[in-house]
């Protein structure tokens, strides 16, 4: 409402200031009547002229240029106005006008002029500022007439919302003063209202200062009743991990023991012994680790669950790996002895065969020489032959019985390890001692060359005289990488 009024105050006064600038140029113009008038005659003729048809072009577009230049009038603008009339007026008239071209200043075009011409240009320029008077008089009161106008139909507009804001204005009147009253109740109800939260908050204070006290002894007893619990979770907990410790490690160690039984695993049942006693001090620290966190109770069983679960894993890792590297780098001593035992029939078999070849290059020379005491000895060697071989059939018998009688016994006994070794020793021995003759003998006869036509002499003087027979030695040739087995380690070697 206010910003009406406002509005409404605004535009009457500057209707006024309108109503006075319009005042100002009538005026002035009623106290320059005179010139007003001649120009309205003058303005009246210039324009009949210019409806001619011969030379109303040039009038025209001088009154053209003087509407254009009336806004902004100076002396010059006010000459080349008054050279413009004078050029329709003279050629009108059939007189000449001194050339002036479009842009040339104004005494150039009125130096050449002559007195009928100069008083002509001379009256124009009189009449030139009393024409624009007549022009801008005219535009000004036009104006003043269309501002009057819109103030009057501003002023109705303006009083038709004044009637409106009056009415508006009663009915704000009237809703304030039932707001009034409507505050006046509130109030008288507020006040009671008051009176009756200031009672109401009296005994609430009391009823808060009972409960307050009534909750503090309930905290009290709460704050107990958890200790309590806490400790019993925590003993608990103590007691179960450890009777779950206890357990899982007893189940360890009889695991442990039972897996390494067998002799193929027996020698990892030191580490799994010391892997299950290493996992139960090492859960022993978890534990101790995990109850002197801050988190709350509820959590120390599942971050122990965790680091115990983790850890029981890791040790069943490892010593499932120490299984394996035990289990793999296993070696039978029955089967290497077996293997021995092969190794030295071979050995025993070649050593046959070198011999053989001995007996039979003897034989041959014995032949050559056909000496009858030679034929005597190979006799006897053949028969000590046919008993060693005899012999040694013996004992090939009874070594199959002891190797079929051995892996019974579910271990290794070095004894009947070193009674193959010792057999097999003897044999060798035996054998050696037994050729050693026959093979020295051809040997000697193969060194002492004889002619083609004599035949050996036989002496028994000589035979006496030889040398007690001794055990012969051959060295037999050995691969540097096969495997040699020592009976007192129990593993074979590679030289």
């Amino acid at each position: 409402m206010a910003a009406r009024a406002d509005a409404v105050l605004l535009l009457l006064l500057s209707g006024s200031v309108l109503l006075g600038h319009s005042a100002g140029p009538g005026h002035s113009f009623s106290s320059s009547a005179p010139d007003s008038e001649r120009g309205r005659m003058e303005l009246r003729r210039v324009r009949t002229l210019a409806a001619q048809s011969r030379y109303g072009e040039c009038w025209a577009r001088a009154l053209e240029y003087l509407d254009a230049s009336c806004r902004d009038l100076t002396s010059e603008s006010q000459s080349l106005i008054a050279l413009r009339f004078t050029h329709c007026h003279l050629s009108s008239s059939g007189r000449d006008f001194p050339a002036c071209p479009e842009g040339s200043e104004v005494s150039r075009c009125t130096a050449g002029m002559d007195t009928v011409a100069f008083n002509s240009y001379t009256e124009f320029f009189t009449h030139t500022h009393s024409m624009c008077h007549f022009l801008q008089s005219e535009a000004w009161q036009r104006q003043a007439e269309n501002t009057i106008y819109r103030l009057t139909e501003s002023s109705a507009g303006v009083a038709e919302q004044l009637q409106s804001t009056r009415l508006m204005a009663e009915d704000l009147i009237e809703a304030q003063s039932a707001a009034l009253q409507a505050q006046k109740a509130i109030l008288s109800n507020g006040e009671e209202l008051r009176v009756t939260l200031r009672d109401s908050t009296q005994g609430l204070r009391s009823v808060f200062s009972e409960l307050s006290s009534a909750s503090r002894e309930q905290q009290v007893a709460l704050s107990e009743l958890f200790n309590r619990v806490s400790f019993l979770q925590s003993f608990l907990l103590m007691e179960t991990h450890s009777l779950s410790s206890c357990c899982y490690n007893a189940a360890a160690l009889c695991t442990s023991f039972l897996i390494t039984s067998t002799p193929r695993s027996s020698r990892a049942r030191l580490v799994l012994l010391s892997l299950v006693c290493l996992n139960f001090y090492l859960e022993r620290k978890i534990y101790q680790f995990v109850l002197s966190f801050d988190n709350p109770e509820h959590q120390h069983m599942e971050v122990l669950t965790v680091y115990v679960s983790a850890l029981r894993r890791f040790m069943v890792c490892v010593g499932v790996c120490v299984l394996l590297v035990v289990c793999v780098r296993y070696r039978d001593p029955v089967q290497q002895s077996l293997q021995v035992l092969q190794q030295l029939r071979e050995t025993q078999r070649s050593l046959q065969e070198a011999l053989q070849h001995a007996e039979n290059l003897g034989e041959r020379r014995r032949t050559a020489e056909d000496d009858p005491l030679r034929v005597k000895m190979r006799s006897e060697s053949r028969r000590r032959k046919e008993m060693l071989r005899r012999k040694e059939e013996r004992r090939e018998e009874e070594e199959r019985e002891d190797i079929s009688v051995y892996p019974t016994t579910g271990g290794s006994d070095p004894s009947n390890l070193s009674h193959f070794g010792w057999s097999s020793d003897s044999i060798l021995s035996s054998t050696g001692n037994a050729s050693s003759s026959t093979l020295r003998s051809g040997s000697h006869n193969a060194s002492v060359p004889q002619s083609p036509g004599r035949r050996p002499r036989r002496s028994s003087s000589r035979l006496p005289q030889s040398p007690p027979s001794s055990p012969l030695v051959y060295s037999i040739l050995v691969e540097d990488k096969q495997p040699r087995y020592s009976l007192r380690s129990r593993r074979s070697d590679i030289h």
